[in-house]
């Protein structure tokens, strides 16, 4: 099996990497996945409907961000994608004028709000630590049948070789699963980030999603550019 980086075709390859991150996230479930990526029904269509869509989204917002840099793997024998990430790589302080990204992708009223209140809190730690230029993991995956085959240090080692050209920090969350690879590349531990959304008037909408996704913790992380 020959595995290979490769910069991404943003033209043809959102719909094979949204696939791939759907099935990396599914294999063991992962319920925070649905804050972003929410399947709105229990069918087969519905789930192709949700890749479709955030395959859609990841295009747009990688041809409006600036900041947006995906890799993906590739196994060379059949073309499959084995796995992908997508680096934000800030050359100035991003939290100097900071934008939220409009939670379209749930209907207006209480989930979209579970959603907003829950990015908000997912990214406090890191607007707090990381005042300054610096590169952000956003998201890693790898596909279950390429799993323990270096993909994930394939994955990280572009990210590390930015880190050193620009002399910047990396940072990132980590989730239970994925920390051991940052530990083993390097990255520290600086808090733990438990993420429970409140509001005062709970609708159907919010206690349906609060109880699909239900509290969730991550660690934010980093790894110094000279470490």
């Amino acid at each position: 099996m020959k595995l290979e980086v490769q910069n991404i075709d943003p033209e043809v390859d959102f719909p094979a990497i949204a696939r791939c991150l759907f099935e990396s996230y599914e294999d063991p479930p992962q319920n925070f996945f649905h804050i972003s990526f929410p399947i709105n029904g229990t069918s087969n269509e519905a789930r192709e409907e949700a890749i479709k869509e955030a395959a859609e989204r990841l295009k747009q917002w990688h041809t409006d961000d600036p900041t947006s840099h995906w890799q993906k793997v590739v196994d060379a024998d059949t073309g499959k994608v084995a796995g992908g990430a997508l680096w934000n790589v800030y050359e100035e302080n991003p939290f100097a004028n900071p934008h939220q990204v409009p939670v379209t992708w749930f209907p207006e009223g209480g989930s979209r709000t579970f959603a907003e209140r829950t990015l908000e809190d997912h990214v406090r730690p890191r607007s707090e630590a990381a005042q300054r230029p610096h590169i952000y993991l956003f998201i890693i995956f790898t596909h279950p049948d390429y799993r323990r085959t270096g993909v994930g240090r394939q994955l990280m080692s572009w990210g590390l070789e930015k880190s050193k050209q620009l002399d910047v920090d990396i940072f990132l969350d980590s989730t239970p699963y994925g920390r051991p690879l940052y530990e083993a590349t390097g990255f520290e531990y600086i808090e733990e980030n438990v993420t429970i959304p409140k509001t005062q008037i709970e609708d159907d909408s919010w206690k349906e999603i609060e109880k699909k996704v239900g509290p969730f913790t991550f660690w934010l992380m980093r790894r110094p550019a000279r470490g």
